[in-house]
Order: C-alpha cells, then sequence, then structure tokens
C-alpha cells in the first residue's frame, strides 16, 4: 500500500507543477500565442491541458519506477537523465511562452526529445516499465516540437 502512496504522491506533485506551470505562463498563451499563425494539424488549445494531464501522470510513473528501481547501477544511470530531461521538459513553456522565443524553444524541444529517446533507449535493457511509460509523452512532444518549428517558420 505505501508503494502506491508513493507513486499517487509523485503524480500529485507532477500535475500541480505543471499546473503552476500552465497558470505561470497562460498570459503569453492567451495573448501572443494567440496572435500566431499556426500550423497545419495544430489542435484546440483545449487538447493540451488534456494531453498534458495524462502524459504528467505517465511521465511521474516513468520517474517513480526509475526512483524505486531495484538495480542500483540502472537507477544510477537512469535518474540524472531523467533529471535533466524533467528540467527541459518544465523549462518549455517559459522560454516559448513566457520569453516568446520560438527558435531557442525549437531547439530546446528537439534536445528534449533526443534525451527522451536516449532514455528510452536506456530503460529498455534495465527498467522496461519506466521506457513503456515514457512512450507516450515522447511522441507527444516530438508532435510539440513540429507544431514549435512551424510557429516558428510560420511566424
Amino acid at each position: 500500500m505505501k508503494k502506491y502512496l508513493s507513486l499517487a504522491l509523485w503524480i500529485l506533485v507532477f500535475e500541480a507543477v505543471s499546473y503552476s506551470i500552465g497558470m505561470a505562463t497562460q498570459n503569453g498563451v492567451d495573448g501572443w500565442y494567440a496572435s500566431l499563425t499556426p500550423p497545419p494539424l495544430t489542435p484546440p488549445n483545449i487538447a493540451f491541458p488534456i494531453m498534458w494531464s495524462l502524459l504528467y501522470s505517465l511521465i511521474a510513473a516513468a520517474g517513480w519506477t526509475v526512483w524505486r528501481g531495484r538495480n542500483d547501477s540502472a537507477r544510477k544511470g537512469l535518474l540524472p537523465l531523467y533529471i535533466v530531461y524533467m528540467i527541459m521538459n518544465w523549462s518549455w513553456s517559459f522560454i516559448f511562452f513566457g520569453a516568446q522565443e520560438l527558435l531557442i524553444g525549437f531547439i530546446w524541444i528537439v534536445v528534449m526529445d533526443v534525451l527522451a529517446l536516449v532514455f528510452i533507449a536506456k530503460a529498455w535493457g534495465r527498467l522496461r516499465v519506466a521506457a513503456y511509460l515514457m512512450i507516450p509523452p515522447t511522441l507527444w512532444t516530438i508532435y510539440a516540437a513540429y507544431l514549435n518549428g512551424g510557429y516558428w517558420i510560420l511566424n
């Protein structure tokens, strides 16, 4: 039971951080971002908080899996990579919406996607559950990189 309470706590913290970042960058979304020319296949704004709520639960569960990992070498190899990925993930909104830096945001999210792919590859042989959990968020951020790049090119 204690194990699942710690997972719930990880998810709760990630959702709270996500919500806080969303609130902190909302002015950029409502103002500047709304005035940009969107690339093809841009979803409605309501899709983003729904998707990120689901994806942050998966990302939190992946981090929790690494944190609880029984194999110390796997844990030591994956945890720093995961932490860097999360710092980049949580920072992107401030770069894109806050600083309104489309090119830097695009480069940032591409590097973040590379980190996620490296994480998945390293976790695949050590903590496969963590790798599986990171696949949907990585696919979404690859799509988000397309959107970011499209906004940069069109605006």
